[in-house]
């Protein structure tokens, strides 16, 4: 696999990235798997209405809206209007399904809309279900991810099973032992 497991064993690398200052100042960016994927992204963003779900800590920045329970807005209902491209980081998988909120933001977007998903892999035992509890919210992950289900294995969700319908353009296993969905809904 081409992804750092710098996540796991918190290297040097990981540290300076996950420092306060580092994330007041990066925000979102301070993920390799976002960096790597830097030029896409901006693409994608640049020019249109951003919502950022989520990003209260860690924000993706560029006029981008933030809707999360720290944030002015806090659920996607807030946010009036048409939406071009909802981001989320290291969000869903605190949710209690996911994949139902796939399938809300779908409504929610302009035809031809993106969505971007960045979510912590099964490669790092710290964070698999029930392992990793945010230390500032007191709220863990409540599963498991990868890009495709293994056979038998009830406990890792494929979160490529959340997007039937959508267009996907990226789904890898990217640096920080993370995972980057880039769906269009057609």
């Amino acid at each position: 696999m081409t992804f750092l497991h710098d996540a796991e064993y918190r290297t040097e690398s990981w540290q300076r990235r996950h420092s306060p200052e580092a994330i007041a100042q990066l925000g979102v960016w301070r993920w390799n798997g976002i960096q790597d994927n830097a030029a896409r992204i901006l693409d994608i963003i640049c020019g249109k209405r951003v919502i950022d779900f989520g990003g209260a800590d860690g924000p993706l920045g560029f006029g981008s809206i933030v809707v999360d329970e720290k944030a002015d807005h806090k659920t996607l209902d807030d946010i009036d209007g048409p939406i071009d491209v909802i981001f989320t980081s290291h969000t869903l998988e605190h949710l209690n399904n996911p994949a139902h909120w796939i399938c809300e933001t779908r409504s929610k977007l302009n035809k031809g809309g993106y969505l971007i998903v960045h979510v912590p892999s099964w490669t790092c035992q710290r964070w698999h279900k029930d392992a990793y509890v945010n230390p500032k919210q007191k709220n863990g992950h409540k599963h498991t991810l990868s890009l495709l289900p293994a056979a038998g294995d009830e406990v890792t969700k494929g979160v490529l099973d959340w997007f039937r319908g959508w267009a996907i353009e990226l789904a890898e296993y990217v640096g920080d032992d993370s995972i980057l969905v880039i769906a269009r809904k057609p």
